[in-house]
């Protein structure tokens, strides 16, 4: 079982960032879409707590 996908610095967020790019290279599958889905769900995450934390 692969660990979850999370983002809690600026750093996991670029490495996140860097991660879409290669899976958006890579050809379709099942895996490919569970991780962009992952990604995408830990980056919103991530960009919600620093947005409350600026207000």
């Amino acid at each position: 079982m692969k660990s979850p996908i999370a983002v809690h610095t600026d750093e996991d967020y670029e490495q996140a960032q860097q991660r879409l790019t290669e899976l958006n290279a890579a050809p379709d599958s099942n895996d490919k879409e569970r991780e962009l889905e992952a990604l995408a769900e830990a980056m919103l995450a991530f960009e919600l707590r620093r947005d409350e934390a600026q207000e």
